[in-house]
């Protein structure tokens, strides 16, 4: 393993010892046979799609009052299983695929719930996000599964450089040590609603885990560089009209290859910063800010054609030359996009990026 590895596992070790949560679907089915759990396995995860947890689990709690096996979910009437299910959201199609599933497990499996992932996967409603997760918690297999808590936490500590939750599952295959592979969701999920976030709450993480984060302790060089130069973080309405050094921070929501000049550069999703001055005899940080955040202008320099496909969520500005140092300060912490923005200096780049 490297560094990032052995971090990354010291991190899931202290998260099982600070986290005692179960899953919801685990509660759920807790204390029924091995047939009735994986059935309620199933069919809660299904209804937990993008449903918050405390919603799935009152609507399984009331829908498993009625229906406690495929049989009752084939007889339960349409309108009656829509408003069961209706909390949940996206209810007439999740009401509509339990109905076909209820189907299939008495036509094709004798009421049972397969225990294969590519068996499962076949049925209405289930991706492979639910099909490892009912392998894990219904029959004790060994199986990773990845939603976007998992995708996103295990990107963010750089344990795997992926685009989707399906990538890092077969990248995680690869890698994570087998004894983490059952409790990997639970752990990821947890911390994730309530701490590690897509806009992290990284007051609320534990002493420890900060102490090791790679996000978070970026995040904390960044502000020093900030404090360092005198950065002020300035809305857009207010930039002022002084020379200066800006930073702008730079939302990528999904990933794009981009034609920059005549070179492609593949932009991952995340956050960039762009560190720019305005120190000409014409040129001040009103003038050249004002021009990156206008959506009608010619493409002149590299950051135009990022921000024809991303938007700058945050500026901030100080009085006086420091753009290099500032780069190369930047430099220190953060990825580069290697000779972005720095033609005219000997910078390797003026453009950095976070993983979100």
């Amino acid at each position: 393993m490297n560094d990032f590895d052995t971090t990354f596992i010291k991190f899931l070790d202290i998260l099982d010892e600070k986290l005692k949560k179960d899953a919801i679907v685990d509660k759920i089915s807790k204390n029924s046979d091995k047939n009735e759990r994986a059935f309620k396995i199933l069919i809660s995860t299904v209804i937990s799609a993008r449903t918050k947890d405390e919603t799935t689990a009152k609507v399984s709690k009331e829908l498993f009052k009625k229906v406690k096996n495929p049989k009752d979910l084939v007889q339960i009437p349409i309108d009656e299983l829509e408003k069961l299910v209706h909390p949940a959201g996206f209810y007439k199609t999740k009401a509509k695929n339990l109905k076909k599933l209820g189907e299939i497990l008495i036509d094709k499996y004798n009421s049972n719930v397969p225990n294969s992932i590519e068996e499962l996967v076949t049925l209405p409603g289930v991706g492979r996000k639910t099909a490892n997760l009912v392998m894990t918690l219904a029959f004790d297999d060994y199986a990773i599964c990845v939603d976007t808590h998992v995708h996103r936490i295990t990107n963010r500590w750089d344990y795997a450089d992926t685009d989707s939750p399906e990538n890092t599952e077969m990248e995680l295959r690869k890698k994570l040590p087998k004894n983490y592979w059952k409790k990997i969701n639970n752990l990821l999920v947890v911390f994730g609603q309530e701490t590690c976030s897509p806009i992290p709450k990284c007051d609320k993480c534990f002493s420890e885990i900060k102490k090791i984060c790679p996000h978070y302790n970026s995040l904390k060089e960044i502000e020093k560089i900030y404090t360092d130069f005198n950065f002020k973080k300035t809305p857009k309405t207010k930039i002022p009209k002084d020379k200066g050094t800006y930073v702008l921070r730079i939302k990528m929501n999904s990933p794009k290859t981009i034609l920059v000049g005549k070179r492609e550069i593949k932009f991952k999703k995340g956050d960039y910063f762009y560190i720019g001055s305005a120190m000409g005899d014409s040129m001040n940080l009103y003038n050249r800010i004002s021009r990156h955040l206008s959506d009608n202008k010619k493409k002149r320099w590299h950051i135009d054609y990022l921000l024809e496909f991303s938007n700058v969520k945050e500026v901030n500005v100080t009085l006086g030359r420091f753009e290099c140092d500032v780069s190369q300060r930047f430099n220190l912490v953060l990825d580069s996009i290697e000779s972005f923005g720095c033609s005219d200096c000997k910078c390797k780049s003026h453009l950095y990026y976070i993983k979100p």
